[in-house]
């Protein structure tokens, strides 16, 4: 069955929450709205060149209003000086939903005056 979509919009969600733990880095995102059991969502650890990692969860009736929670070891992160994370998902073949992006190491701020 070819994928072919009616046509496609695109729903912004937030940036995830990087979270660094020793060895480990946590990824937290908010529930997706509209989006069924069984549904995968998507969530991609790159470098600034595209190179990375996908890792895919699917969600199941009792986690599908609560946050998306993704625990990795550094050492599964791509190389890089900076990662890039986002997340989406499809809903109906017709909306894709995409986060904006987050950094890890998290990019400095603009000092406040």
């Amino acid at each position: 069955m070819p994928n072919v979509f009616e046509f496609l919009s695109f729903d912004g969600l937030p940036a995830a929450e990087i979270v660094e733990t020793g060895d480990k880095v946590t990824i937290t995102a908010p529930a997706i709205p509209d989006i069924n059991e069984g549904q995968e969502v998507v969530f991609f650890a790159r470098t600034p060149q595209g190179h990375g990692i996908a890792i895919y969860l699917v969600l199941r009736e009792d986690n599908l209003k609560r946050p998306m929670v993704i625990e990795l070891d550094k050492s599964q992160l791509p190389k890089s000086k900076e990662v890039q994370f986002d997340y989406g998902a499809y809903v109906n073949m017709r909306a894709v939903h995409r986060s904006a992006m987050a950094y890890y190491p998290p990019r400095e701020t603009a000092a406040r005056g």
